[in-house]
């Protein structure tokens, strides 16, 4: 019954979601062109410095009693540093030595990104891929008797990785709207705007242990066979509709993309004795927010991205956020 509660309660959110983005729609027709300036043919030399980070969590059931383990990477610094010209866009992130957390409570993290973006008429698309390795499983000593609040809280679970491959492009239905006028490098809005967009979105994602497994052994529940997975994946496709907006002060530049919507998922979990398979839905939300100081020369940003994954089966929910935060500076050259 509380099952049926849900999915009823998600649908509905879904179908105001859709009237309230067809009523953006009609409203957004009758609405001129957004003013856009470009400076895709100036030579853009620009370095950032920011954070990543990809805190994940299990909820399951253990004995009939709900449990939620929170598992938490630990943060490094990272330096970038990147130009553009015309149709080229170069940039190299470089990890800064030392972790933001003391490694006793949460251990030594790696972390490797790759990442590409380029555009096409009136589509922005996006492809990155993620790998975190090493987390700490916060406040282990609730779940683990042996283990003292006194001594290390959290049990560290270096062998854990987490990886993400995505796809993404957007489509923004306003003229010269655009994701480089948003992310202020190549473009800036002259005048405050705002549309609808479209964002379809292919993901494959998971975590695994090297054939241990996932959670520790005083969180596996013998009746409960997918708390002993050492593999936990899934691959999704689906749209996710939502409103951009980029508010223009001044010299100031504010923006933000808000979408929410379902990628139909293929999904599974591995044990040592067996996998299974699923298909269902899961629900994806698109959340950015940049915003910062611009002129004709120079400009500094600070820039936000979140990327959320869940996989869900009967009695076991996987949840992931990946979060990136960095500020961005730089020089725009005159052209000849």
């Amino acid at each position: 019954m509380r099952s049926n509660k849900t999915n009823i309660n998600s649908y509905k959110t879904l179908i105001t979601i859709l009237l309230f983005n067809i009523t953006s729609f009609i409203t957004l027709s009758q609405i001129d062109s957004s003013s856009t300036t470009s400076y895709r043919n100036n030579f853009i030399l620009f370095n950032d410095l920011g954070f990543n980070t990809a805190p994940l969590n299990i909820e399951t059931d253990q004995n009939k009693i709900p449990i939620k383990a929170k598992f938490r990477n630990n943060i490094h610094d990272f330096y970038g540093i990147g130009c553009h010209y015309r149709w080229l866009s170069l940039r190299l992130n470089i990890q800064l030595p030392g972790s933001i957390k003391p490694t006793k409570d949460y251990g030594p993290s790696k972390y490797f990104h790759l990442g590409f973006d380029f555009t096409y008429k009136k589509m922005f698309f996006d492809v990155d891929f993620y790998r975190y390795r090493g987390f700490a499983l916060l406040d282990a000593y609730q779940f683990n008797p042996s283990k003292s609040i006194n001594d290390t809280p959290n049990d560290i679970e270096s062998s854990l990785i987490s990886k993400s491959f995505s796809i993404n492009m957007w489509f923004f239905y306003k003229k010269n709207f655009s994701m480089s006028a948003l992310r202020g490098k190549t473009a800036v809005f002259n005048k405050s705007s705002f549309t609808w967009y479209v964002k379809s979105t292919i993901n494959s994602f998971g975590i695994n242990n090297n054939e241990s497994t996932i959670l520790p052994f005083y969180l596996n529940d013998p009746s409960n066979s997918k708390t002993s997975s050492t593999l936990i994946r899934a691959f999704d496709i689906g749209l996710v509709p939502g409103l951009a907006y980029a508010y223009i002060k001044g010299h100031w530049n504010i923006s933000a993309l808000g979408g929410y919507g379902l990628v139909i998922q293929e999904k599974s979990f591995h044990t040592n004795q067996t996998t299974r398979y699923f298909i269902g839905l899961a629900p994806r939300f698109d959340i950015r927010f940049i915003g910062g100081y611009q002129t004709p020369n120079w400009f500094l940003m600070l820039h936000t991205d979140f990327d959320n994954k869940s996989i869900e089966f009967t009695s076991l929910k996987y949840t992931q956020t990946y979060l990136n935060i960095r500020l961005v500076a730089g020089y725009r050259f005159k052209t000849k």
